[in-house]
């Protein structure tokens, strides 16, 4: 079975810059977290998949990114 990894980073403006060093943020985040687990996987691979984006129950914004690739092994 694979395992998910996540990364989210909080958005504090509309702003174009502050939404994509958010998403550059919580990208290499998830490359790191990754790479702890023995999976080798590229910014640019991580960055392939795209980001979500939703809001919690205060009115926050946050990206996330997420990893459902092959266990490390």
């Amino acid at each position: 079975m694979n395992k998910s990894y996540s990364a989210a980073r909080p958005v504090s403006s509309d702003k174009p810059e502050v939404i994509a060093a958010a998403v550059r943020a919580a990208t290499e985040e998830l490359r790191d977290t990754l790479q702890r687990h023995g999976i080798e996987a590229s910014f640019d691979d991580i960055a392939l998949l795209g980001h979500s984006e939703s809001w919690d129950d205060e009115g926050q914004r946050w990206v996330q990114v997420e990893w459902d690739g092959v266990e490390a092994g």
